[in-house]
Formats: C-alpha cells, structure tokens, sequence
C-alpha cells in the first residue's frame, strides 16, 4: 500500500508483434483507488456521476457473484470438442493447489523423459500425455504429491 492509500496492481496484456511476429506479453503496475469511507467519497471518485457509480456497484456485484459462482462447484456443466453441453460435472476434481501439485509432477516426470521447451509442440504434448499416463497409473506417488490417497 502506498502512503496514499492506494495499491499498485499488475496489468497484464498480451499482444501479436508485428516486428517480431510472435506474441509479447506486457505488463504494467497502476495504482488502484482507495477504498470510499463514504458514499459521497464514491460518488466524487466516480465524478459526481451518479449513473457511472451504479454501473461501477453493478460490476463489482456481478464479479462477486461470478466469483461465488466460480468457487461453488455444484451446477456445473461439461464443455466438449463441440462445445458446451447440458451435462452437469459428476468427476472427482483436484482443488486448485492439488491441481497445481499433480501439474508440477506431471512436468517433472515429462522432463526426466526428454521434455524441454524446444521440442515441437507435437512431441511435448505426445511426452507430457505419457507423463500423466504414468502418474494416474501410480496412485502411490499420485497421493504422495498430494498428501492423500489417488483413486
């Protein structure tokens, strides 16, 4: 936080070079508003514009909800190679930093079987495949790198 109040906050964009004709990541650091102690603290934060503060309360309650939405896994749906279905999920699912965890074994085992990442990419999706083979056929070293049991 600055002395402020304020807090700086990462922006990142990602872009086609036309130079370099390849994607460039860019980031920036911003300085996010303090927080309002008042709605007239809002209200002049927004420019006196009432409307353009209700749009701003209405984002931040359609983000909250989204976010709730996001953090409860119950009514989700399954997206397919053809796109969305009325199938609700009925899987067992690894929690973010589970998630993670098996990720990180997943690329561990592919680098000790020669994957790096100048590899065509047909070749490094063809040695991480057998990565994750090889660990969902290993629910010992599966629930050691998650700290519980894999089946």
């Amino acid at each position: 936080m600055t002395p402020n109040g304020t807090k700086p906050a990462r922006v990142q964009n990602t872009v086609f070079d036309l130079a370099k004709f390849d994607d460039v990541t860019l980031y920036k650091v911003v300085e996010l508003p303090s927080k309002p102690a008042t709605l007239k603290d809002a209200l002049e934060a927004a420019g006196n514009d009432e409307s353009k503060l209700l749009d701003l309360i209405h984002e931040g309650l359609c983000a909250e909800t989204k976010e709730n939405a996001r953090a409860d896994m119950n009514g989700y749906k399954v997206v397919t190679d053809e796109g969305d279905s009325e199938e609700l999920y009925s899987g067992s699912y690894a929690d973010e930093e589970k998630g993670k965890l098996i990720n990180a074994g997943i690329l561990a085992i592919a680098k000790m079987n020669g994957y790096t990442k100048s590899l065509a990419p047909e070749k490094k999706a063809e040695i991480k495949d057998k990565a994750k083979k090889f660990l969902r056929e290993n629910p010992a070293m599966l629930g050691g790198i998650t700290g519980g049991s894999a089946s």
